[in-house]
């Protein structure tokens, strides 16, 4: 029985890695949603293919809190890692990865194996003496605004004779590339439906006619406790990624499908409405107290004292008060013309 990679927090490789955890708007909503085991295997279930599932246990699935993906690429990739039983009690890992960027990698291939190695690197830390390495399988999940069009074999990133092919490492990874499944056939649980069609669209202009029938699915979601932290979860998504969807769109979508819902999913609705009210009323707040505190600044400015002073007593930095300054003098010259 192997040990879990959870151990390996112990070492400080995987320390570092905690620490260097940069969560992205992609990042933060598919780690809510992918947080249930029942969604994570309704994901494998539906897209994994058949030949690979008769070998798995999908029920022993247990969730790694590891990250592999280097911080710099944060942005651009989600990374999950899932250990799992085979039929015949052997343990092994599949490795989520999630692909951000609007169009298609070539190297994609290299990022995984990179990845792929990290795990092996991290299980034979906590696993001496083992003989044999778990087999890792790797999957990647794609949502830019373009086809894929990059080959999953390894192999196929190289140009060299056929005497050399020996020496290179020769797998492919799943591709799962959610711009080629129509929407009929994005299937699984509401919740994954409902995080794989926001994917699928948050790029696209259609967003905003397709917003209520990603809405309606949550009326599918079992556990109704839920529902209202699943919503601001994708709300919070749609307004910081979705370039084709305004405020108003989402609140009126939203108010026009839970109302129709039923009594739960109307006060589910009136909740999230209410809640944004109340954010709305302490960021005014917030911004109000900043004005006050510029127009203190303004005043200090004029009465000639050094900027690192006013910064000491305003609470904003000596760049934020140069560049109001500079502002202010930028002002001042084009009023003079």
């Amino acid at each position: 029985m192997m040990n879990t990679l959870n151990e390996a927090k112990e070492s400080p490789g995987a320390a570092d890695v905690d620490k260097k955890e940069v969560k992205t708007p992609h990042d933060s909503v598919v780690q809510k949603f992918l947080q249930e085991n029942e969604t994570v295997k309704s994901l494998f279930q539906e897209y994994l293919p058949q030949e690979i599932l008769s070998l798995l246990d999908l029920d022993t699935l247990e969730f790694m809190k590891e990250k592999f993906v280097d911080e710099a690429l944060a942005k651009f990739y989600s990374d999950f890692l899932y250990k799992v039983k085979f039929t015949d009690h052997m343990e092994g890992f599949i490795y989520l990865l999630l692909e951000h960027k609007s169009t298609s990698y070539r190297f994609t291939g290299l990022q995984a194996l990179k990845y792929m190695v990290r795990i092996w690197d991290e299980y034979l830390l906590n696993n001496e003496g083992v003989k044999y390495l778990p087999p890792v399988i790797p999957v990647v999940l794609y949502h830019g605004r373009t086809k894929w069009k990059t080959d999953t074999r390894f192999t196929a990133l190289f140009k060299v004779p056929t005497v050399l092919k020996k020496f290179i490492p020769n797998f492919r990874y799943r591709l799962l590339d959610i711009n080629k499944v129509p929407d009929e056939e994005i299937n699984g649980v509401a919740v994954l439906k409902i995080l794989l069609m926001s994917l699928k669209y948050i790029f696209k202009k259609d967003l905003k006619d397709k917003l209520p029938e990603i809405l309606k699915l949550f009326q599918e979601v079992k556990n109704k406790n839920s529902v209202f932290d699943y919503l601001v979860a994708l709300l919070t998504y749609l307004g910081s990624s979705a370039v084709n969807l305004t405020e108003e769109d989402i609140e009126v979508s939203v108010s026009e499908v839970f109302e129709q819902g039923g009594k739960i999913m109307a006060t589910i609705a009136e909740k999230w409405l209410n809640k944004g009210k109340e954010e709305g009323k302490e960021e005014g707040i917030k911004e109000g107290k900043k004005e006050g505190k510029w127009e203190m600044i303004l005043n200090l400015l004029r009465e000639g004292l050094p900027v690192d002073i006013i910064a000491k007593t305003s609470g904003f930095s000596a760049d934020q008060i140069k560049q109001y300054k500079e502002s202010l003098q930028t002002r001042q010259a084009n009023l003079a013309t």
